[in-house]
This record gives C-alpha cells, structure tokens and sequence, in this order.
C-alpha cells in the first residue's frame, strides 16, 4: 500500500472555542501559553460545558504564563488557575467558610472538583 501525499495527510487537533479565542487576543505583555497549559485549560472548559452549567468567566491569561478563570456555581466559587508545567493551582469555597485549595494534575482535580460540585449543589 502506497504511503499518502503529505497533501492528504491531515491532522485534526480540537481546540476550545474559548482557547482559540485567547491565542488570537493575546496581548504583546503575556507571552503565548505552552501546550499543557493550553490542553489542561480545554478540558477544564470541556468539562464545564458537558455539565451544562452557566459559565460567566472565562480564562484570561496571566503574565506567569498560565491562564486563570473564577466560575461561580450555586453559591460555589472556583478559582482555576492552569500552570506551565502542567499542574492545576485551585481554590474552592463554598460562603465564608469552606475552602479547599492546593495544586494537582489535570486528571485528580476534574475528579476533585465532579466531587466537590456534587456535594455543594446536594
């Protein structure tokens, strides 16, 4: 079997409305954000949109090169920030009183957070 023409090899990488939006707006004071960066922050807005929950904030870039969001759900607050190397820097409050925070990959906090919504909003 012939191998294709590069012409007809073709590549299809999925990127977030919202990201793409980021990379075509960056200013000249942020540099472009890194690849983990860019792919922890899509699927965070992934997840987000699967769950059909409104969603007011968007991810705004920082001048540490990650992207930050604050997405308030039924009287939670999240505060996501996506690190260049790959890590989730997080704070979760619920009122005045509880708070959770730390750093994880993108894998144990989608888990952390599915977990913290579901005994917030229950």
């Amino acid at each position: 079997m012939p191998y294709p023409y590069k012409s007809e090899i073709t590549f299809h990488f999925y990127m977030h409305p919202e990201i793409d939006e980021i990379l075509n707006n960056l200013d000249l004071d942020y540099p472009v954000p890194s690849p983990a960066v860019l792919q922890n922050a899509a699927r965070i807005l992934d997840y987000m949109d699967d769950i059909y929950v409104e969603r007011k904030g968007k991810f705004e870039p920082t001048a540490a090169e990650s992207l930050y969001i604050m997405w308030n759900v039924e009287g939670l607050e999240f505060h996501i920030e996506c690190l260049k190397n790959g890590a989730i820097l997080y704070t979760f409050r619920k009122g005045k009183l509880g708070k959770m925070y730390g750093s994880a990959n993108i894998d144990y906090f989608l888990l952390l957070i599915r977990n913290y919504l579901l005994a917030g909003i229950c």
